[in-house]
């Protein structure tokens, strides 16, 4: 697991948990933060484009009926474990990958219980081959993935491709909606 790190994706209304789960989580080593957003669509969505090993859900309102999601196979992923943050409820036990936390669960058992399940179960090594990455991407957008992974700007991006730089937020803007993106910095976790 070192050498890989560990994907994590947070679903929650609240910016506040985001915000805050995410503080949590982007300072331990070996875990990066691959996704975040709200509603049953990102979820889904994250699951199957980013691939995380882990998919923080806030799920305090029980707005999602996780059960029925993880049993259908909406979450196609075998390897992706599901941390369900609720008001103290246990919905779901039993379910095979999805681990329940509280209010009362603290940052560090947090942080523990997910390097143990980690640990204990370490999700199938990235191959980052055509078959893991969108069909629908093309080459342009492709490279301009691996630019903007690189760190380059879109001034930059349309000098390389001898493009203007409007053409190039086109594509980016195209690549958000085929990845259900929202933001440079998603982009770049995804290209790396």
């Amino acid at each position: 697991m070192a050498n890989r790190g560990i994907k994590i994706a947070l679903i929650s209304d609240s910016k506040l948990i985001l915000n805050g789960i995410r503080k949590i989580l982007e300072f331990e080593a070996g875990m990066t933060i691959v996704a975040e957003g709200a509603g049953l669509r990102n979820l889904k969505n994250f699951a199957k484009e980013m691939s995380p090993d882990f998919i923080f859900l806030d799920n305090r309102e029980s707005a999602y009926d996780i059960e029925k999601i993880m049993r259908s196979g909406e979450i196609k992923r075998s390897a992706i474990r599901v941390i369900q943050f609720t008001e103290g409820g246990t919905a779901g036990e039993g379910i095979p990958n999805l681990i329940n936390v509280n209010h009362e669960t603290t940052s560090t058992e947090l942080v523990s219980v997910i390097k143990k399940e980690a640990s204990e179960n370490p999700a199938p090594a990235d191959k980052k081959t055509d078959e893991t990455k969108p069909s629908n991407i093309t080459k342009t957008e492709s490279k301009i993935i691996k630019l903007i992974a690189a760190g380059e700007s879109n001034k930059d991006i349309a000098e390389l491709l001898s493009v203007s730089e409007k053409t190039v937020k086109a594509h980016i803007t195209n690549i958000f909606h085929k990845l259900h993106l929202q933001n440079r910095y998603q982009l770049m976790i995804y290209g790396k």
